[in-house]
């Protein structure tokens, strides 16, 4: 069974490594990352300082699963990560945690935003189906990708 959790931001050195090991996993073969796992604590462990970023834990029983990072601004939420174990990709695991996330916004929040790196077809094919379209190539490999969060909930519900 499928469980979601915040992560406890007092206890985000005792997540971080895990998440870091989930993102090097599923990127390594699409886009290398560009830092090492003690700059991600670091860089992401400063970020959650901040009081509208978030993580949402992924978990099927005890095991943790996958994960969402996310902020909230005005009337957007930027998705940062959104991470899954291999095992867990391509089933409706996905489906849940978008389901979860989506379900938890405040009416005020009108879109959604991402960057993707422009190999992850994968990634660009579900933003595109979750009705995301490209609005700027920031640079040779990113995209950035909006889309109506109202169009979103209702193609998950």
């Amino acid at each position: 069974m499928l469980t979601f959790v915040y992560l406890d931001k007092s206890k985000k050195n005792e997540y971080l490594p895990c998440l870091f090991d989930i993102l090097y996993s599923n990127m390594k073969e699409i886009s290398p990352i560009g830092f090492d796992k003690a700059e991600f604590i670091s860089e992401v462990g400063s970020a959650l300082e901040k009081d509208p970023r978030k993580i949402l834990l992924l978990y099927e029983g005890k095991t943790l699963a996958g994960f969402l990072m996310y902020y909230t601004r005005e009337n957007m939420i930027m998705i940062e990560e959104l991470q899954l174990v291999k095992k867990y990709q391509r089933t409706r695991a996905l489906y849940h945690l978008c389901k979860y996330m989506i379900e938890a916004l405040p009416e005020s929040i009108e879109y959604i935003e991402s960057f993707v790196h422009k190999d992850n077809a994968n990634s660009i094919s579900l933003q595109n189906w979750l009705g995301m379209t490209e609005i700027e190539k920031v640079n040779e490999n990113l995209l950035h990708l909006r889309g109506n969060t109202k169009l979103l909930k209702s193609k998950i519900r």
